[in-house]
């Protein structure tokens, strides 16, 4: 008599655990967001400042960002990675965003709260694919690396870029790669077999004006033993199919 009891009870148990299982987290969104259209340009001098990333504990700030630079902090990739009109980057087309999100969200779940956010203020949609692009690979040059590995002695890896010099500590050739592949605006694959890390300083012509030091391809070989070789292979892509260049008022 008092066995089917039991047995409901059980198996109701193990109904309502498969079902809270079975239940999909909630979409990650800001609680309260702010999106218009740039009120800060260039100045007259010419120069154009924009900013994109967490300000403090659960907020986001963007300032004078085009949507490119918006997808590039959402989605994690980088420029050359994104496919798309031409206005994605375009100086008539910048934002301010300012956004708020709940009570005890973790910042890590900031990109996908702005990806929420892009869809319902832009209508975007896009999707990936992988395309054969122009790339570079980073290779040992002739005459033989001119860089010695470092002792691993618990110090964090640091690269500083920008003004015609790079310096490196405690990097490996994966890190220079991806630095070398946000100035020259391609991928760049690590194919030098170089293990461990290193610390350099590399000196390069800051744009094609400067004559006084050699471009970025001869400084890699003079100075570190390295070269650049272009080729062609797979890069992941993010493609637009649909963005509103007005988003959607708060």
């Amino acid at each position: 008599m008092n066995a089917n009891p039991v047995r409901f009870g059980f198996s109701f148990g193990i109904l309502m655990l498969a079902a809270g299982r079975a239940q999909a987290p909630a979409p990650a969104e800001f609680e309260v967001a702010s999106v218009k259209l740039t009120q800060q340009g260039r100045t007259v001098e010419g120069s154009s400042h924009s900013t994109v990333g967490n300000t403090d504990q659960g907020s986001f700030s963007a300032t004078n960002a085009t949507l490119q630079m918006l997808l590039v902090w959402a989605y994690d990739v980088k420029d050359y990675q994104i496919s798309g009109p031409d206005w994605l980057n375009s100086e008539d087309a910048r934002y301010d965003i300012t956004a708020k999100s709940p009570a005890g969200v973790p910042s890590r779940q900031m990109p996908a709260m702005l990806q929420s956010l892009l869809v319902e203020r832009f209508k975007l949609a896009l999707h990936r694919e992988t395309r054969t692009l122009p790339i570079y690979e980073l290779v040992i040059a002739k005459s033989g690396p001119k860089i010695h590995e470092v002792a691993s002695d618990g110090h964090s890896n640091s690269t500083r870029m920008g003004e015609g010099r790079l310096t490196a500590t405690h990097v490996t050739m994966t890190d220079l790669a991806v630095q070398l592949s946000r100035h020259l605006g391609r991928a760049v694959i690590d194919q030098t077999g170089l293990k461990g890390a290193f610390d350099f300083t590399l000196d390069y012509a800051a744009d094609d004006a400067d004559t006084s030091r050699p471009s970025i391809f001869t400084a890699l070989q003079e100075q570190l033993g390295l070269r650049l070789e272009a080729t062609k292979g797979p890069v992941e892509v993010l493609v637009v199919d649909r963005a509103e260049r007005i988003p959607t008022e708060n």
